[in-house]
């Protein structure tokens, strides 16, 4: 696990190698993602990426989309393993209601159903967990959009690398800030607060910590948790006090929210046991989210070493799966 977090910027390297497919769309009224767990995590981060684009971003954890996902609707279809059951069903959904469609995957029925009605398809590489694969996926989906005249990502994306590699480089020691917030983590509950721009990446170190490190996790955004969660932030007592918050924002947030986090903090302060300040580093916003997202995978990898877990394995998933197979 541990070499596959160090690979995030060798994978948005290597995507630049993959196939881009210029569709023949006259209307693009909307972005719309189709997947499950980690392979539908990219669509949350390119929310966060489009937050002021005039072009909706939708993301679909489900076995159909909505009606209005139709012929103006470019949707992008990922299941990393090629055999989501959810996934395929809301592709064949998709397909019946005249959607452009790229799929993105490492194989299995997907590929053999895009291959069938001639859609687009990016084979990425195969050999790791979906949420292992994110620097291929999210790459892939920006540099579709750059295909297709929506965006432009190539350079920015580009020059995260040399960020991301030198964070890697700091979050590898145990000095790191990586290690030091695992440490905080370890025996509390960790709460995650963000602004609503990043509330993908707050929820991508949701699912890392769940699947790595076998832990529980609890999110929310600010501002909305400042008009009820706040209060719940007292009771009960012996909980609360364990928990350790991370309150996450981005330079580009309105002041109100950074206030809003200045405040907070100092309401919640003598009832949880400690809260850290984050916010990301590089000069764009995608710099800024690649390393909160990197440091987010290393948090739930040295909390995985503190629990003592592989934090490649997910045997709760597996045994879920096991079991609606044969029901």
């Amino acid at each position: 696990m541990i070499e596959i977090i160090r690979n995030f910027p060798k994978q948005i390297k290597e995507s630049f190698e993959l196939p881009t497919y210029k569709l023949d769309m006259a209307i693009i009224d909307r972005i719309v993602i189709c997947g499950m767990g980690g392979s539908a995590i990219a669509g949350d981060f390119l929310k966060s990426y489009l937050y002021y684009s005039s072009l909706p971003v939708e993301v679909i954890r489900d076995y159909k989309v909505p009606q209005y996902v139709n012929s103006t609707s470019l949707v992008f279809v990922i299941s990393y393993s090629g055999n989501t059951e959810e996934t395929i069903s809301a592709f064949e959904n998709a397909f019946k209601n005249g959607s452009k469609i790229i799929v993105i995957t490492s194989g299995g029925k997907l590929k053999e159903f895009a291959e069938k009605y001639e859609i687009p398809v990016v084979l990425i590489p195969k050999g790791l967990p979906p949420r292992g694969a994110i620097g291929y996926i999210f790459s892939s989906i920006l540099l579709n959009l750059e295909r297709n005249g929506i965006i432009q990502v190539s350079r920015d994306l580009k020059e995260s690398l040399e960020l991301l590699d030198k964070s890697i480089k700091e979050f590898d020691s145990t000095s790191s800030i990586a290690f030091e917030i695992a440490n905080k983590f370890y025996l509390r509950i960790p709460i995650i607060y963000s602004s609503q721009r990043l509330f993908s990446v707050a929820y991508r170190w949701q699912t890392q910590i769940n699947e790595n490190a076998k832990s529980f996790c609890h999110i929310n955004v600010i501002p909305e948790m400042n008009h009820n969660e706040i209060n719940g932030l007292k009771n009960p007592k012996d909980i609360i006090s364990k928990c350790w918050v991370v309150f996450m924002f981005d330079i580009e947030d309105d002041e109100r929210i950074k206030k809003r986090i200045e405040i907070v903090s100092e309401i919640i302060k003598d009832s949880v046991l400690g809260i850290t300040i984050l916010q990301g580093k590089g000069e764009s916003f995608l710099h800024r989210m690649l390393y909160l997202i990197l440091l987010g995978d290393y948090v739930s990898y040295y909390l995985s070493k503190f629990y003592n877990e592989d934090p490649y394995a997910i045997p709760r998933i597996e045994e879920l799966k096991r079991r609606l197979e044969v029901n």
